[in-house]
Formats: C-alpha cells, structure tokens, sequence
C-alpha cells in the first residue's frame, strides 16, 4: 500500500474500501473480513449507507479495530449545526468510533454545518474532516469562512468523469481527493477494447488499469465490491506504472460521463 499525507500531517491509505450498500449483519462481516486479507485498512462509510452498527460488529468480531481508519459522512437532513453534532454522536455510537467525518453533499447552509465539523476536529473526536461532492465553487465559498480547510473532497472521479477544475483547485489548496465510483457503475468503461488491451501489456486487467489511471493522476480511490477476487484485483495497483503515452491516452477518454447527480442539481429533498 502507498500513503498520502494530508494537509494536517496524518496518512492515510490511498485506496480506501467502500461499504455502500453491504447490509446484513453477516455479510458484513465476510466482506470486512476478505477485504481486510486482501490488505484493506480503511473503509468508508456513511449515515446513509445504514450499515454503521454492522461495520462495528464487524471490526470488533474480527479485533481489527485499532488497525484500520474508518470514515463517515453525515446525511444532508441534518440542517444545523446541533443536528451535524447530533448525527456525529449517533454515527459514534454505532461505529464505535470516528476516524474522519465529512459533510455528504453541499447541502443548504453548509458552511454552519463546516462549524460544527471543525469543532469535532479541533476537540479531538476525529483525526481529519473532508467533505464528499463539493464542486470548486462550494469549497471556494466554504474556504472563505472556515477556520479548518478541509483535508479531503470525496467526489466521482473515473476516466470517463474528471472534473479537473475542482482536482486541480483541491491540489493547489492541498486537499486529497478520493475518487468515488472510480469504475464506474456501469460496465460501459470496463468494456472498451483499448483499456483491455492496454492492461494485456501490463498483465493487468481494464479495471485495473484504470483505477491505476486514477492512482497516477494524484487521486486516492474508494472502489468496493463483494467479491473477493475483485477485491484483491482493485488493491493490486502497485507493481506495474502506465508510460507517459498510456496516461495521455486515458486522460482522452474523459467525456463528462456523469453516473451521480450533480452536486448543483442534487435534489436534496430525498
């Protein structure tokens, strides 16, 4: 595994585990379990994904807890800063603890809901906090109140989807930025012919080579799946480098293909 350094010195992984939609307090453990022996120590979460208490169970069943970062994000229906403290005890509860906690959208008045993350930070009940789908224009509105930037943007970030405008504002203001549904949900990316090939020269596969893609890009990545072989198959990115030409090739295949809401059309009465 390869590390970042975030802007207030801690690491972090820069492939984390993503556990959206894993429910069923037995399957989370088997996929804890294998993500864990593949060489996963990080795993994102969320309120929204229902699964905090299963997670907890998990790490405890399998005494990995002191060993790995767990990240949450608190729901857009949490208005205020009293609900964002609130929502945070909750997500607390259930996991046990917080590692990094970040704001899930750019929901109405976020910059009072940045308030209450940066008292959580400053008082020592987590390690970092970031926000997730901030577009340039939310962190620059964010930044111009905040007493604690934030270290990390969560965003979707694929080779058909890269919004270099807010990846190159968040580089230049050193905030990580961790690549959400970075294959894609659809197998459209993971079928063309030139990733597959390109991966065959490098004894990879295309999913592979994409998230590598991403990797070399200065992106950290949060892939996720329920199977094991594609578990390992997305941790093993680092015995192989994409040449100038590959990594000029990808950079073509980007074409503003959106899988998620826009983060300034989210409709965020749901």
């Amino acid at each position: 595994m390869e590390f970042e350094r975030l802007a207030n010195g801690m690491e972090i992984p820069k492939i984390f585990f993503g556990t959206y939609r894993i429910h069923d307090a037995d399957d989370v453990q088997t996929v804890i379990r294998d993500a864990y022996a593949c060489g996963y120590r990080a795993f994102d979460s969320a309120a929204y994904y229902k699964n905090e208490e299963e997670l907890r169970q998990a790490f405890s069943t399998l005494g990995i807890r002191e060993e790995v970062l767990v990240t949450s994000k608190v729901w857009n229906d949490a208005e205020g800063y009293d609900a964002v403290i609130r929502e945070f005890t909750e997500s607390e509860a259930r996991l046990g603890s917080i590692d990094i906690f970040m704001l899930h959208w750019p929901a109405a008045e976020f910059r009072t809901r940045w308030q209450a993350l940066e008292d959580l930070y400053l008082a020592g009940r987590v390690q970092a906090i970031g926000v997730s789908n901030f577009k340039r224009h939310h962190l620059e509105e964010l930044m111009e109140h905040a007493r604690v930037k934030p270290m990390i943007d969560q965003i979707e970030a694929h080779a058909y989807f890269m919004d270099y405008d807010t990846i190159d504002f968040c580089k230049a203001e050193g905030i990580c930025v961790q690549a959400w549904r970075p294959l894609m949900r659809t197998g459209h990316m993971l079928e063309n012919p030139e990733i597959a090939e390109l991966g065959r020269t490098h004894g990879k596969t295309a999913a592979q080579v994409c998230l590598k893609y991403l990797l070399q890009s200065g992106l950290c990545i949060v892939p996720k799946s329920v199977k094991r072989a594609r578990m390992q198959e997305n941790i093993d990115l680092f015995d192989f480098t994409l040449t100038p030409a590959e990594m000029e090739f990808m950079r073509g295949l980007n074409a503003g293909m959106r899988t998620a809401d826009d983060p300034d059309d989210y409709p965020w009465d749901k």
